[in-house]
Parts: C-alpha cells; structure tokens; sequence
C-alpha cells in the first residue's frame, strides 16, 4: 500500500523523520543555522520495497503465480485445474448491449466505446 501511495511503509506506520536544527551565535547574532533532517526513506523501508520488485518480477505476467510454477516441465511439475464463474454484472451489461439497437434494425453504434455500469437491487 505505501508503495502505490509513494510513501515509505515506516511512514504509514507513523515514523515522522526527526529534523534537528543547531544554531550559531556570534556576539548575540545569529550567523548560521544548520538543519538535518533523516532520510525519508529508512534502510528498511528499502529493503522492503526492492524485496517487492523482486518478488513482482518471479510472477507470471498473466495468471500472477511464481513463474517457476506456471512455466514449469508439463510432465514433472503441478497440474492445474480450470474452474469458472461469471461476473452477473457484466453478463448483464453485455446482453442489455446486445439487444439495443440504434433505429430498431442496425446494432447500437459505438456500444463498446460507451461507459456502462450496473447497480445492485435487491430482489
């Protein structure tokens, strides 16, 4: 979560970077002042997000498993299962398009460039 927000995790655990400011007096005067601030970024709040990269970059691009279980020996490695299900919401969509039409003969110009959405009633 930090990650897509662009922060640090430490920082969504509530780390504040502590800032010290030190003056410089010469004859009552102020001449300098000097501040230091931590890093944003703690050693493990790096750790965490290159070991995030890291990882990412093991995962099929398609089905999101480890790339080494998705693209492993058919004979050797672990067999999947396919199952299914539907989303409702698109199915009805997809059929309200399927039935409109523009003057009652022609399909609906454009149905796939226009926004569709659905809301949940109850029964």
């Amino acid at each position: 979560m930090a990650e897509r927000q662009g922060v640090p995790p430490s920082r969504l655990d509530g780390r504040e970077p502590a800032e010290v400011t030190e003056y410089e007096y010469r004859r009552g005067r102020l001449v300098r002042s000097v501040t230091t601030r931590e890093p944003l970024y703690t050693e493990q709040d790096r750790a965490e997000l290159i070991a995030l990269v890291i990882y990412r970059e093991g995962l099929c691009p398609k089905c999101g498993r480890p790339l080494d279980v998705c693209t492993s020996d058919e004979a050797t490695g672990p067999q999947f299962a396919v199952d299914q299900s539907m989303c409702r919401a698109t199915r009805a969509i997809e059929e309200t398009v399927n039935s409109l039409t523009d003057d009652g003969k022609k399909p609906l110009r454009n149905a796939n460039a226009r926004l569709w959405g659905t809301t949940i009633r109850e029964r």
